[in-house]
């Protein structure tokens, strides 16, 4: 399937910040999607590196059905 993805930091004085474009990859889930293009661990929970991703699938214009994703 393919995906789009968005990747973001964030700090406590500063927020959230889109970090580069958004990229286009094919995958078979939205995890291996994120996971693929960093070789990063990730979950959807828990502490992190103040840097994470947002997936969606190609037909979804409106991005409603996204996923997030958080590097450890």
């Amino acid at each position: 399937m393919h995906y789009n993805l968005q990747f973001f930091t964030w700090t406590p004085q500063d927020g959230v910040h889109q970090v580069g474009k958004t990229v286009e990859i094919n995958a078979l889930s939205p995890k291996v999607a994120a996971t693929s293009l960093l070789g990063i661990r990730l979950d959807e929970t828990g502490a992190a590196r103040k840097l994470a991703v947002r997936v969606w699938s190609d037909s979804d214009e409106a991005k409603a059905e996204c996923a997030c994703f958080y590097y450890h």
